[in-house]
């Protein structure tokens, strides 16, 4: 990686978790270049304004591709193999969205400012929600017959949103074996009640 990259990777980096803490007007260059370890006029050679400085980290932390890669791996024949696959699914996209809860944060907190970004920004919920969709669908012989595929994929993502923003803002606490249970939980309604012989 050359120098300018890692220069532009590490000024990506500080945006990204400055602006989930203090929001975009509040993070001003001086205090981004502060925070990257650069001179603030490095930051203006690199990204020109704070606009294009937006667009970069949209572009440069493309969630998209790392949610469609998400692997579906789950036995539609049985309630518990199709449980385990949907709890699997909804683990790993809790665990990307914890990692970078800067992402999501920025996408919700300043999507209205990015009107060229909408588009960009929009695909990573639509991401998600095809995703689980798509478990959702692979799963159906295992699922209640009378449920809305997808009712049930915005009704899990919410749980998602909700849990990895309030823990990212210190709202909520929740230690991985209690969030764990709490996926579970959500995913238990959803199944057929196993026929027994």
């Amino acid at each position: 990686m050359s120098s300018e990259n890692s220069t532009a990777e590490r000024i990506l980096t500080a945006f990204a978790r400055l602006v989930a803490e203090r929001g975009l007007d509040a993070t001003t260059t001086r205090v981004l270049a502060e925070a990257a370890g650069v001179n603030e006029v490095t930051i203006f050679r690199c990204f020109g304004d704070k606009a294009n400085l937006a667009r970069a980290f949209v572009r440069h932390f493309d969630p998209v591709a790392t949610i469609e890669a998400l692997p579906i791996d789950l036995d539609p024949n049985a309630p518990g193999g199709a449980a385990d696959g949907l709890f699997r699914l909804l683990r790993a996209m809790r665990d990307q969205m914890r990692a970078h809860p800067e992402w999501l944060q920025f996408g919700l907190g300043e999507y209205w400012r990015f009107p060229e970004l909408r588009q960009e920004l929009a695909a990573v919920p639509l991401a998600a929600r095809n995703r689980l969709e798509g478990a959702l669908a692979l799963a159906e012989p295992a699922l209640r017959p009378d449920l809305d595929r997808s009712a049930v994929a915005f009704s899990l993502m919410g749980l998602l949103i909700v849990t990895v923003v309030w823990q990212s803002r210190g709202w909520l606490t929740l230690d991985d074996a209690s969030w764990d249970a709490m996926l579970r939980g959500a995913i238990r309604p959803l199944l057929r009640e196993e026929e027994t012989t």
